[in-house]
């Protein structure tokens, strides 16, 4: 696959296809055979992306960085055929990068990428979107674990998640093995028992919190700040925008001293 039939296929903005076009003629890839393969190796792969955004130089949208991970994600969709990974879920995996311009673009008023940095999951086919959510398959000591992680865009309905979960376990079955009777597991704000109260009784949040077995706790974690007031790292507390319930009521937490946490879950089976 071209990276011009990748822009088309994740439907980036035109805006962005004509530059990441225009690139492909005019700019000489920073990420060579060798800094690739250790962008695509998971045990390597901290550093390398370091080192891509060094090569890349003055990027201060990080575009270009967007633009040499996407030659890389339509580089390895031949990898994805010979597993025989339908299209679609390739598509729906490699939007990742579409989403994160879309975000940028209204956390910042500009296109921007800031997810450089998780992106080569995707492209190392370790982390694959699946319906509503997405799922990273991880060996650890402990054993195989898928992790869920929640796009921006999820949709927590209880028959997207049914959906998504089946559509995972089947994933699993016909193209990862190994990983089909793994647990499942989330690690992530959306999962920390403090923020339940900041959400309505019949709050979706809550309705997925509710599928998992709760692990482990990291009350002191201010991470989810940054989830529900993307780009307002420098912005006061009290001028914090109250424009959806969850962000009055988070903002009403964070004066009052509260800390949204952070907390790993494992999906309750059968």
């Amino acid at each position: 696959m071209t990276s011009a039939e990748l822009y088309r296929l994740i439907e980036l903005p035109e805006e962005m296809k004509e530059l990441f076009t225009r690139w492909d003629g005019e700019l000489t890839p920073q990420a060579d055979e060798e800094l690739t393969e250790r962008l695509l190796d998971r045990t390597r792969w901290d550093g390398a992306v370091q080192e891509l955004y060094e090569r890349v130089g003055e990027d201060p949208d990080h575009l270009k960085v967007l633009w040499e991970e996407l030659r890389i994600g339509a580089a390895q969709w031949p990898k994805w055929q010979a597993k025989g990974i339908p299209e679609d879920i390739y598509r729906d995996t490699m939007a990742f990068g579409t989403r994160y311009l879309y975000d940028g673009k209204k956390a910042y008023g500009r296109w921007c990428f800031t997810a450089g940095w998780w992106f080569q999951r995707h492209l190392a086919m370790e982390l694959f979107r699946l319906g509503s959510l997405e799922y990273e398959l991880m060996n650890l000591p402990e054993g195989r674990r898928a992790y869920i992680h929640i796009p921006t865009d999820a949709d927590l309905s209880p028959a997207a998640l049914d959906d998504s979960l089946r559509r995972f376990r089947d994933f699993a079955a016909a193209f990862y093995p190994e990983w089909a009777k793994a647990e499942i597991w989330c690690d992530s704000w959306l999962m920390s028992p403090a923020i339940r109260p900041l959400l309505p009784e019949h709050s979706r949040i809550i309705g997925f919190q509710d599928r998992f077995d709760l692990v482990s706790v990291d009350a002191e974690n201010m991470g989810g700040v940054e989830w529900v007031f993307p780009g307002m790292k420098d912005v006061p507390r009290e001028d914090l925008p109250e424009d959806t319930a969850l962000r009055r009521n988070m903002k009403a937490f964070l004066l009052a001293g509260g800390r949204p946490g952070w907390a790993a879950r494992r999906l309750r089976e059968g």
